[in-house]
């Protein structure tokens, strides 16, 4: 199948792709999502440097010291995107999981840590856009699409019906919204200037 045709199939019919998904064991999940928090965290570690670049070498720095210096930053932003990315997908996950425990889940850790992976992957991926963008709307688009992708997730993964699912997800969301707020609402926005 081409890569349109894969594009239109998983955004008519997602369940099939998470159905998909569901039988490829944990390993293929957690490299997926470790290879887009590392490329991620290399490209803003990258993109930092090339705009520092455009002020200008005022110092009269030359040499190789430069692009030790590139390196040096690149591998702590790597590391920093790792640990991130750990820390992301297990507070998730067990956040998840803790709400799972309401609806009776039959499936273990490991389901919930996959619905998890594909819940934040593309929030990982797309996180550029809100940090350029820096618009309220931009930051709620992505949450959605987050509580969407656990939705999907937990009704496949975890073979839940759409009303338990539903509850999971956006449970889940409102979590994640309530620990992030002030990120979500630091570009000047509140819901006082939404709503007088």
């Amino acid at each position: 199948m081409t890569i349109g045709g894969q594009l239109k199939t998983g955004f008519s019919h997602p369940l099939r792709i998470f159905q998909e998904l569901n039988e490829k064991p944990l390993r293929a999940a957690l490299t997926f999502f470790f290879a887009i928090v590392i490329a991620v965290s290399i490209c803003f570690t990258l993109i930092s440097f090339l705009q520092g670049a455009d002020m200008g070498n005022e110092s009269g720095i030359s040499g190789l010291y430069p692009v030790g210096l590139i390196v040096l930053g690149t591998f702590i932003g790597l590391v920093q995107g790792l640990i991130s990315g750990v820390i992301s997908l297990l507070g998730i996950s067990l956040i998840e999981h803790f709400f799972l425990l309401f609806v009776d889940v039959e499936q273990g850790f490991e389901k919930t840590i996959k619905s998890a992976v594909y819940a934040l992957s593309p929030v990982v991926l797309f996180f550029w856009v809100i940090v350029i963008v820096q618009n309220l709307f931009a930051s709620l688009l992505l949450l959605i699409c987050f509580g969407l992708m656990t939705y999907w997730g937990i009704r496949i993964f975890h073979e839940k019906s759409k009303d338990r699912a539903a509850f999971v997800s956006l449970a889940t969301s409102i979590v994640l919204m309530i620990l992030l707020r002030g990120w979500i609402f630091s570009q000047g926005w509140s819901l006082e200037s939404l709503f007088p």
